[in-house]
């Protein structure tokens, strides 16, 4: 650990960072890299309002470690702010070092206030992270079960969906009553994150514009909504590789998925070509609501698959029965050392698009 610069990482740090990004993978069976070009700082701003980014570089500038740890204002019984623990990576080069543990240690001294939490998203197939994360080794936090989340990742397709629903592109004289609808949507769920839709295409909505929302309308009035998000602006989704296992299976996987119009396990190498769904909101969390929005939504989606996600226990999930697609879950975490975590209640809300 000599000689290793533990600080807060700046601007300037892009280009080391995007190179961490790149060197490191996410998966066991599908490995995936994330990329953050051209300005890793752009997403950060999505995921947290108030960015928070620690990075270890060596004295050659190589960056070898970074975690996140922004503040994002949350609905928990009402509007408190709270850090969202995102972005952990470790160079192969360090992964056996106490490198992790010295990064957290850091985290409680400089970042967080006695008996704070903080919220994260460890994804189920990151097994070896899961059970590294979770082990309370070395002064690591605890990591206090809050919950599974679940995605789809869907193709085109056509969906049945219930008469009486008809949908549309969102138009500047819809935003008082979008509004109206996130904010009823966010206070029915612990962690929703309050946010407000002025400004759509720049800062917390970079690159998503009022056009690229669905709106659902009963009898002439607006009752559901959800945006289409594409990052590949600024963040994308690479297949880096297989396992063996996995590499076998492709082919006949590939061939079986043609057939049924499933999603195709792309070359390693790829990127996956994909809208994110955000800003879910149903009048009553009505699922026929949330199915009239997708069935639009999975019409219109040319050659990219969208990629929606919420808890498990979430009323809306129902809309997601009989959709072809992959489905994946994640653990939701509430993480600290000292007290009691924020009191919450199923179901909770987290916005795939920030994660």
């Amino acid at each position: 650990m000599a000689g290793l610069i533990v600080r807060v990482a700046e601007q300037e740090d892009h280009a080391a960072l995007e190179a961490l990004f790149r060197a490191t993978t996410m998966g066991s069976l599908i490995n995936l890299a994330v990329e953050r070009d051209p300005d890793y700082f752009a997403g950060a701003f999505v995921q947290a309002a108030e960015p928070c980014v620690w990075a270890a570089f060596e004295p050659s500038g190589r960056a070898v470690g970074i975690l996140s740890a922004g503040n994002r204002r949350v609905w928990l019984d009402g509007a408190r702010d709270m850090r969202y623990l995102c972005d952990l990576r470790i160079h192969g080069d360090w992964q056996r070092s106490t490198l992790l543990s010295r990064g957290y240690r850091l985290l409680k001294r400089e970042v967080f206030a006695p008996g704070e939490w903080a919220q994260t998203l460890v994804l189920e197939d990151n097994l070896r992270a899961i059970e590294l994360l979770t082990s309370r080794r070395a002064g690591l936090p605890e990591y206090r079960s809050a919950g599974v989340y679940r995605t789809w990742l869907l193709p085109a397709q056509e969906a049945d969906e219930e008469s009486g629903i008809t949908v549309r592109r969102a138009v500047a004289g819809d935003l008082v009553e979008m509004q109206r609808l996130y904010d009823e949507a966010v206070q029915r769920r612990c962690f929703g994150e309050m946010l407000s839709l002025d400004g759509l295409g720049e800062g917390r909505w970079h690159g998503l514009h009022l056009g690229d929302f669905i709106i659902a309308e009963r009898e002439g009035r607006i009752v559901g909504m959800l945006g289409l998000w594409d990052q590949s602006a600024f963040q994308r989704l690479r297949v880096a590789g297989y396992s063996r296992v996995m590499a076998v299976v492709r082919p006949p996987w590939n061939a079986w998925a043609a057939i049924r119009g499933e999603v195709p396990l792309p070359p390693a190498g790829s990127v996956v070509p994909v809208r994110k769904v955000t800003a879910i909101a149903c009048e009553k969390d009505d699922p026929t609501i949330l199915r009239a929005l997708m069935a639009e939504a999975l019409r219109t989606c040319d050659d990219k698959l969208t990629l929606i996600g919420m808890s498990a226990a979430d009323p809306l999930v129902p809309a997601m029965d009989g959709l072809r697609g992959r489905r994946d879950q994640g653990r939701h975490f509430l993480v600290g050392w000292e007290e009691e975590p924020p009191a919450w209640r199923e179901p909770f809300a987290f916005d795939v698009a920030r994660i």
